[in-house]
């Protein structure tokens, strides 16, 4: 199931039942069964998986390939096996009766003890699962990872994500929210519960969604630090929205880039003409193409920060799509074409500058208007704006015109013209502040007056929690 499909929701997988074990009761080994011969043979196929670097020369291509599937399968269902082993370790006592502080810790020990490196996130999300497949309210996932039908990652995100879901859906339950988790297609994996779970506060808590979004843009940050090599390592945390704009930047200015050379003619070549010139491919990796289009958004940037050019185009373009209710009403999100999620207010607020191409649907996928550049703000216009207003129009704030992007003040979902009397210069932050708290203002011929109260701006439904 893909993202696009996940509402209307599916109903829950059947869950089997265990009545021969009460809820909480703790499970006692049966002796005599198969339980000794599988873990004999299964110690058996751990020596054999050792056998494999020095013999792997001696098979087909086909052979190959059997064995390469083999090998992902027990490395993705080893974890699912070691968390249900985990949960009844945990169930017996033998965890509590251990010398382990926790469960994670009992985990990494007998990695250790096996030789076999693990790293600490994947020990932890083994013993998370493993807890929580106890509890009978997680029985949806308890079955799951012990049929082999979702990776422990995924699990772990499911288990975390319904509790955000569920408080808000309020004619499903626990056993649902996880089911619609569980049917999402595989692929999608830990990314495709974190974009279910923004769909859904969108569709039903948007409001809560939206203040989530506001608290996440006051903690984002940026760090750096030098690696072993020398080089510096980047390391930023962005609020969905932003994250959105600077994506869309970087993939536009990361597109290869061939070239056009002179060729010269090669040693005795005679079909290669003198003064010829060729398409030279870009050898670029794709992440060294991303690298150097942040450099050149950050240089031109630098540049207009200084004084030394002054920025007239629009922002970066983003492609959102999202129904008409979502649009008019503030409820529900918008979908990037990488898949993130953005509440209405966000696209909103992106509508105004972020050169913004809106694909408003009216039925199921069903294209009702698909926005053009024009409709919003022209580079004219922006220039008009900028020598009206020479920088962020907000009370008190001084942010120049190099930070701001043009904001509509009667919104145009609502109906407002792109024009220099309905235009208002603002910097990134009083921008959503403005979306988000439903300001309006006033334009005059000789500047901006805002009305900082509540709810005022046109077609503002929801103010931020």
């Amino acid at each position: 199931m893909s993202l696009d499909s996940a509402l209307p929701l599916p109903q829950p997988p059947d869950v089997p039942e265990r009545p021969d074990v009460p809820a909480g009761a703790v499970r006692v080994p049966v002796e005599p069964g198969r339980g000794p011969v599988v873990l004999e043979r299964v110690r058996e196929l751990a020596a054999l998986l050792d056998e494999v670097p020095d013999v792997v020369h001696q098979l087909g291509d086909a052979q190959l390939e059997l064995l390469t599937q083999v090998l992902l399968r027990l490395h993705g269902r080893s974890a699912q096996v070691a968390a249900v082993v985990t949960a009844d370790a945990v169930d017996r006592g033998t965890v509590a009766g251990s010398t382990a502080a926790n469960t994670t810790q009992w985990v990494c020990r007998h990695a250790a003890a096996a030789g076999v490196p693990v790293e600490p996130v994947e020990a932890k999300s083994i013993a998370v699962v493993a807890e929580a497949c106890r509890e009978p309210k997680n029985a949806v996932i308890a079955a799951a990872v012990a049929r082999g039908s979702c990776t422990v990652s995924t699990a772990r995100a499911a288990l975390t994500h319904a509790d955000k879901v569920a408080p808000v859906v309020p004619s499903a339950d626990r056993g649902e929210v996880l089911s619609w988790f569980l049917q999402l297609d595989p692929s999608l994996g830990v990314k495709g519960v974190q974009a279910l779970t923004r769909k859904l506060l969108a569709t039903y808590a948007s409001e809560a969604l939206s203040a989530q979004d506001a608290k996440l843009e006051q903690v984002e940050t940026l760090t750096w630090g030098t690696t072993a090599t020398g080089m510096t390592r980047l390391v930023a945390e962005l609020a969905p929205a932003n994250a959105a704009v600077v994506k869309a930047a970087i993939t536009v200015g990361s597109a290869p880039r061939p070239a056009t050379a002179d060729q010269t003619p090669g040693a005795g070549d005679p079909t290669v003409a003198t003064g010829a010139s060729k398409t030279v491919r870009d050898d670029r990796t794709p992440g060294k193409r991303r690298a150097d289009a942040l450099i050149e958004l950050v240089t031109a940037g630098a540049r207009v920060a200084d004084g030394g050019a002054v920025p007239v185009g629009s922002a970066a373009t983003v492609l959102l799509t999202m129904d008409l209710k979502s649009l008019t009403d503030g409820i529900g999100g918008a979908t990037t074409p990488t898949g993130d999620v953005l509440d209405a207010g966000a696209a909103r607020r992106a509508a105004c500058d972020a050169d913004l191409i809106p694909a408003v649907l009216g039925g199921p996928s069903q294209p009702l208007d698909v926005g053009r550049r024009e409709r919003l703000v022209t580079k004219g216009l922006r220039a008009a704006v900028l020598i009206r207003d020479g920088g962020c129009t907000f009370p008190g704030c001084d942010r120049p015109p190099g930070f701001c992007e043009v904001h509509h003040v009667t919104p145009w979902w609502a109906g407002g013209e792109t024009s220099l009397t309905n235009s208002a210069m603002l910097c990134c932050r009083h921008h959503q502040e403005v979306h988000r708290r439903g300001f309006t203002a006033q334009v005059r011929p000789d500047g901006v007056t805002w009305d900082l109260t509540d709810g005022r701006m046109p077609g503002h439904t929801h103010a931020a929690a």
